[in-house]
């Protein structure tokens, strides 16, 4: 079996809001971020050619996992320092298209002296 090369180029955009709020009180700063966009993917062919090369003619054609041409961004973070170096934040991101869904989330503690 040979299968033909194939070498694929993408090209993505990203237009959207991002928008972001920090509060100061006596013992710190809280800060708040957010994102809302949208995501368009040009080239969404995911197909590559095969042979059977001891049987003359005998081609098809494999086609891989096509993503949808556009989607949802959307970013949810919240962060709290304290006075006394210590601060904790999460961050919260979707990605949301007509055939698929994408949720991460991280977290964490850290101190600075």
């Amino acid at each position: 079996m040979s299968y033909s090369g194939k070498r694929v180029t993408e090209y993505r955009t990203e237009l959207g809001l991002l928008a972001g709020l920090s509060w100061r009180d006596e013992d710190g700063v809280f800060n708040w971020r957010g994102r809302v966009a949208w995501a368009h993917d040009f080239n969404s062919d995911r197909s590559v050619a095969a042979t059977f090369q001891l049987l003359p003619g005998a081609s098809f054609t494999v086609g891989g996992a096509q993503p949808a041409p556009d989607a949802a961004l959307t970013t949810l973070g919240l962060e709290r320092q304290w006075s006394n170096g210590w601060s904790a934040a999460a961050t919260l991101e979707g990605e949301f298209s007509s055939t698929t869904r994408s949720y991460s989330g991280r977290a964490s503690i850290r101190h600075a002296w």
